[in-house]
């Protein structure tokens, strides 16, 4: 069978064909990278890349679906300005830096002091009436007032629910809560028509001492806010002595289990098989027992790896409900940087552990969660060789961990499948060798005294851009990013997987696990150059899911980068997005390549030198191919990706061994 494809410039297609009948099948082969082939012609007519498949000649392996993985990371506004339903951010009114002097994320009008003594909490905002300012704030202050830009998702929904906590120390007092235009005067504004439509104001009479927790329903009027528009949620002094106020919160509606409707219904759609948390270099600063327990309960803490209010309202229970939403299996990172193994282990008792089996299981229970999780992929550290990375250390030092967390979390769990940190993040010079000491080192002493291997061995092979390309042209940077997976499939993967042979034998348990890939950009112009946020990012993700599938026999879990920081789902202004790189990871899931089948490419290729830190490659092919069977092997699946970033390249595709309709 004979199928023409014609290439628009610097794109990727999946060819689907059904088979219609039996076919002959030869002998199976143990090594998947030895039935995909590249033989480079740069004088092939018109530029023309010939692949011939054979379905007929497969590999023993299988793809594992789960290196079509995701992870999510306490990062900028991924969790709490996206992934969270709750709209306002720093709900717990508190502060995070040493000595500062304003209230992070809030604006304090007038008289609005903010204090010790909170509810259930460190810090309370206090609210009186107006006065004059004095020598510091000459002039009269207004009535105290507290206030927060918010994003309405008033598109889908206009029932929301506001959630505070007040006190009336002194006596009977009134404050108002309100939204407003951003632009506007609080409780009115104009529609459309021109007609006057009071926005939600709710006046409360505070009598209390103590403090009191109130809530009340808010509907918005249809046509009151566009999509995407700021609106002022105000808590506003009205009279009577001093209010105190504190632990604000304002939800939507069609929340789902505190998450974001329309966040949930993209990573639902994107058929995630595994999911990573809680990091990323958060989890080298994390403890997991600040993220359970009622919400008003939690601490607020310094994002310790990326600064920021971290007000823990998503915390584990939150992750494992949500992928159970999105129907990914949990994968969790524990906190080998300035954790302990005790901790790593107690949590694994947390989320494994029977009823009523240990103090753990049972504190599980009083958060509302009766049943073991069961929990099986579990990851000891993150990027532990970085001097960026809390509680980073050398090679000795990260094999020693490992055994101890190892010997700990089995102990907890003997059914854990273990992550131990490797490295993979350099990819020239003496950075090569570095990646392979640290590897063996960890392999070594895992082995050592009879002890069990890892089950994988992580590594984080991340093009960092513009990294040191700052001074290279946009092509010469696309040209060396789009070259690395083809360097990562053909050399950097099966140095390890000899690696790991070497030193555990031809049966080794290891496989290997990139649980962070993908284009990560830093510095003020990274938009200027090949990013995750456009279509680049959706080239670079189909080169790599390809490069990953070519090797499955050794890589058989990834996480990409990632679903809501890098390539992913966005939420700019309240409104969530996806950029191209959902798309392309999207269509790979959905495909579902599972028997990697003989393929042999022909076609022109290039050389890319070495810029900065990104390797020199040869023999980079112009259309870079992998074909596969789907499961049940019904259906013949063809991922091409072009790699060249302006001109089309035609592709001729040749089949054997399967009849297609």
């Amino acid at each position: 069978m004979l199928k023409k494809i014609g290439f628009l410039t610097g794109c990727l297609a999946a060819l689907a064909l059904t088979r219609t009948a039996a076919h002959a099948q030869k002998p199976a082969t143990d090594s998947v990278r030895a039935l995909y082939r590249y033989q480079r012609d740069d004088k092939t007519p018109d530029k023309r890349t010939l692949v011939r498949i054979d379905a007929g000649h497969r590999a023993v392996a299988a793809i594992d679906p789960n290196v079509f993985g995701n992870f999510i990371e306490h990062l900028g506004g991924s969790i709490y300005s996206a992934l969270w339903a709750q709209t306002l951010l720093n709900p717990n009114l508190e502060s995070v830096e040493d000595g500062e002097a304003g209230l992070p994320e809030w604006n304090l009008i007038g008289t609005a002091t903010w204090q010790m003594e909170g509810y259930r909490s460190p810090r309370s905002v206090r609210l009186v009436a107006a006065s004059e300012g004095g020598n510091h704030a000459p002039g009269l202050l207004s009535p105290g007032s507290l206030t927060q830009t918010v994003y309405l998702p008033v598109h889908r929904t206009r029932g929301y629910t506001l959630a505070f906590a007040a006190r009336a120390p002194m006596g009977k007092a009134k404050l108002r809560a309100s939204l407003a235009r951003q632009s506007g005067a609080a409780g009115v504004a104009l529609t459309e028509n021109s007609k006057t439509t009071a926005f939600p104001q709710t006046d409360l009479t505070v009598t209390a001492k103590d403090w009191r927790v109130f809530r009340l329903h808010w509907t918005v009027p249809a046509g009151l806010l566009a999509k995407g528009e700021a609106a002022v949620f105000q808590l506003t002094y009205l009279s009577g002595p001093a209010i105190d106020v504190d632990q604000v919160e304002l939800t939507p509606d069609d929340n789902r289990e505190g998450v974001d409707a329309d966040v949930l219904q993209r990573a639902e759609a994107e058929k995630i098989p595994v999911l990573r948390w809680p990091g990323g270099n958060f989890a080298s600063g994390y403890d997991w027992r600040d993220g359970i327990g009622p919400r008003a309960d939690r601490p607020t803490r310094r994002n310790m790896a990326w600064g920021g209010v971290e007000p823990n309202h998503f915390g584990v229970d939150e992750f494992l409900k949500f992928s159970r939403e999105v129907g990914a299996q949990p994968q969790l990172t524990v906190n080998a940087g300035d954790g302990t193994p005790e901790n790593a282990a107690a949590w694994v008792r947390y989320c494994n552990g029977k009823a009523n089996a240990d103090d753990m299981a049972k504190l599980r229970q009083a958060n509302g969660n009766p049943g073991p999780y069961n929990v099986r992929l579990w990851e000891v550290g993150n990027e532990l060789y970085g001097g960026w990375q809390i509680g980073h250390t050398d090679a000795k030092g990260n094999a020693a961990r490992f055994v101890r967390f190892r010997d700990a979390m089995l102990q907890a769990d003997p059914n854990l499948r273990l992550i131990a940190t490797g490295k993979g993040d350099e990819f020239v010079g003496d950075g090569l060798q570095r990646n392979r000491d640290w590897n063996a080192r960890v392999l070594q002493a895992a082995l050592a005294n009879g002890g069990q291997a890892p089950d994988y061995l992580s590594i984080h092979p991340l093009v960092a851009l513009p990294g040191g390309l700052g001074g290279a042209t946009y092509a010469e940077q696309y040209e060396s990013a789009m070259a690395v997976p083809t360097y990562l499939g053909d050399t950097v993967l099966p140095d390890l997987a000899r690696l790991i042979s070497d030193i555990e034998g031809p049966n080794a348990r290891t496989k290997i696990a990139p649980t962070e890939w993908g284009i990560i950009i830093g510095g003020d112009k990274w938009q200027s150059g090949p990013n995750h946020d456009v279509l680049a990012g959706a080239i670079f993700n189909a080169l790599q899911l390809n490069a990953l599938m070519r090797n499955a026999d050794w890589v058989t879990l990834a996480n990409m980068t990632a679903l809501l920081h890098g390539g992913g789902i966005k939420k700019p202004d309240g409104v969530v997005i996806v950029d191209p790189q959902y798309w392309t990871q999207t269509l790979y899931a959905e495909a579902r390549p599972r028997t990697p089948i003989e393929t042999m490419t022909v076609g022109p290729g290039g050389d890319v030198p070495q810029r900065g830190g990104l390797p020199a490659v040869a023999n980079v092919p112009d259309v870079d191919v992998l074909a596969a069977l789907s499961e049940g092997d019904k259906k013949l699946v063809i991922f091409a990706v072009n790699h060249h970033r302006t001109e089309a390249r035609p592709l001729q595709v040749e089949v054997a061994g399967f009849a297609a309709r």
